[in-house]
């Protein structure tokens, strides 16, 4: 499928328009929550990109980013990524990913940086195991309480990724390494957060910290959880955001997330 891609970055209202529909279809966005032809032409023409991705000359995935200062950084803010849902899973978010990466590159950035929900593995995976990505901030209730009826009484906690555009891990992705899975062990002990036949079992906040790793467990079916049982989707990220706030805080990094046997959890390293 992927021989059928076409990646350009836009420049034009009317494709910034088109890519105004597709924000409404993938995230079930109202018109007034996107973003406007007129705020990616300005990205577009200011240091920004935005990148479509077509097939047979129909838009079927789009990325955008505008530039941004961390300290005396200047990175590349990436807003906004998705693609239409009867294309997803064919690699097109990857390819869209890997051509803004280009472009940032050509155009003197170093570092892409975005947020993502880290309650949903499907982004924690893409993130640190396709693209290479770590994490060093923990957002709360960045955009406000989500007010959806799936998500309403969640907070809209946030993971900030940062792609490091030249770290040889992130390198060997973009060329076409798929990274191996991680069969890295853990002892219990390792666990800040993990679930136990049923009950979330959470750590003692006075411990002090002296592994070289630690791992963060979240629900894996977290759709059917908020769906199904919202009292205990709320009690997991709050469990997560504390953890999470503790370790980073600590001078801990978010450098892996792994998937295995119907569980999966982050590994946060002390470098």
């Amino acid at each position: 499928m992927s021989e059928n891609i076409t990646l350009r970055v836009l420049h034009t209202m009317d494709d910034f328009a088109k890519i105004v529909e597709l924000e409404q279809i993938v995230w079930q966005m109202a018109l007034e929550n996107t973003a406007s032809p007129p705020v990616m032409n300005a990205i577009s023409h200011n240091g920004g990109s935005v990148i479509g991705a077509e097939i047979d000359g129909v838009l079927v995935g789009f990325c955008f980013g505008f530039p941004a200062k961390n300290g005396d950084e200047i990175s590349l803010w990436s807003h906004m990524a998705g693609v239409h849902p009867n294309y997803q899973g064919r690699g097109i978010g990857v390819l869209l990913k890997q051509e803004q990466r280009i472009w940032a590159l050509k155009n003197g950035y170093i570092a892409i940086r975005w947020t993502f929900d880290p309650l949903q593995r499907g982004n924690a995976n893409f993130n640190f195991n396709c693209l290479g990505t770590i994490a060093r901030k923990y957002h709360v209730n960045h955009y406000g309480e989500m007010t959806d009826e799936i998500n309403i009484g969640l907070a809209s906690d946030r993971l900030e990724a940062l792609w490091d555009l030249n770290d040889a891990h992130v390198v060997m992705l973009a060329n076409g390494h798929s990274c191996e899975e991680n069969k890295e062990t853990f002892p219990e002990e390792a666990f800040l957060l993990h679930h136990k036949e049923g009950d979330i079992i959470t750590y003692d906040e006075s411990a002090p910290l002296m592994l070289d790793a630690y791992c963060i467990e979240i629900p894996y079916h977290i759709a059917t959880l908020k769906k199904d049982n919202k009292p205990l989707a709320i009690t997991w990220q709050l469990a997560i955001r504390e953890a999470m706030l503790y370790t980073l805080a600590q001078g801990y990094i978010i450098r892996d997330f792994i998937m295995r046997d119907d569980r999966c959890w982050y590994v946060i390293r002390k470098n």
